[in-house]
């Protein structure tokens, strides 16, 4: 299935379970108004141009066009994705604030964090998961090396002189980078971009490497301003369906990550079944986040690989 596909769907399957998480403001005890009734504000705990970025646009333009309101994205980077998660958080509960981003934000960072203002399982419910992401292992086009086995010959008769990007410590970027220096006996070193374009430092040569989601990665690399190394997913990627997986030259190291949507805890839920688009798609009242097993479910699809320990998650 490609990108687009994916996203069509994602963004189809949303409207859906938007209706049904109960996204609707109460104006009455036993009614509820139409929801939405007025502009959404997504926030975007990334910076412009990141993957998360690029699929919480092209999602919410949809949403909106099926909704009948705007859906806006709404870029809040910092702290590893927490800055925007946060605000989302402390946000009125009313299903017009919502907040869209990656699984590191959500499930990895706390765990590597001591002290954050707000409690992402106690204070967010998952609507909806958006997308699982291709994840791949990209390079400055400067880089002598067309494929794994190359680029690792080369990091490890460079040591400690090649860097890496990645959008902040704890996210998914960094943590598959350290796990693919552990798996493969390298040195490199990590340069947090946070709120900078780290791509388009990667492709004038400013870093070497990087692992970046393919729905940003992907123009850059059709453009030839990066490389495309390997996919870092369990899966081959279908628009180069000939880039080899990184489990192929470093066994156990592969990074599974996905894209959700979440609302404020207190987003009061529905009563009602809400249509969306077509008298096919009448929606239950029982709301998806409602259910104990969502974030669990959320926690086992953002992982590592088979071989990482859960301390390095």
């Amino acid at each position: 299935m490609t990108t687009r596909c994916i996203l069509v769907r994602a963004a189809a399957v949303l409207a859906m379970a938007c209706a049904a998480a109960g996204l609707h403001a109460q104006t009455a005890p036993g009614a509820q108004a139409a929801w939405p009734a007025r502009p959404v504000r997504v926030l975007v705990p990334a910076g412009a141009g990141s993957g998360p970025d690029a699929l919480c646009r092209q999602v919410t333009q949809r949403l909106g066009d099926q909704l009948g309101q705007p859906f806006t994205p709404d870029n809040r980077p910092g702290a590893s994705g927490h800055v925007g998660a946060e605000m989302a958080a402390r946000a009125a509960a009313d299903g017009y604030t919502l907040v869209c981003g990656a699984s590191s934000t959500f499930v990895t960072t706390p765990h590597l964090m001591t002290k954050l203002a707000y409690d992402p399982n106690k204070d967010l419910v998952p609507v909806a998961m958006l997308a699982r992401a291709h994840l791949l292992l990209i390079a400055s086009p400067g880089v002598p090396a067309d494929d794994l086995p190359s680029l690792i010959a080369w990091i490890k008769s460079n040591p400690g002189k090649v860097s890496y990007a990645s959008p902040g410590i704890g996210s998914n970027a960094h943590l598959a980078m350290e796990v693919f220096k552990a798996k493969a006996g390298l040195d490199m070193v990590h340069v947090p971009y946070n709120t900078l374009p780290a791509l388009t430092d990667l492709s004038s040569g400013g870093v070497q490497l990087m692992i970046e989601p393919s729905a940003s990665a992907i123009p850059f690399i059709r453009d030839g301003r990066v490389k495309l190394i390997a996919v870092a997913s369990p899966t081959p990627l279908p628009e180069f369906p000939k880039a080899r997986l990184t489990t192929d030259t470093v066994p156990g190291f592969e990074v599974i990550g996905w894209g959700g949507l979440f609302a404020p805890a207190a987003t009061p839920r529905p009563r009602s079944t809400r249509r969306c688009g077509s008298p096919r798609c009448a929606m239950p009242s029982r709301r998806w986040a409602s259910c104990p097993t969502t974030w669990a479910r959320m926690h086992r699809v953002a992982s590592f690989g088979p071989n990482t320990s859960a301390g390095a998650r």
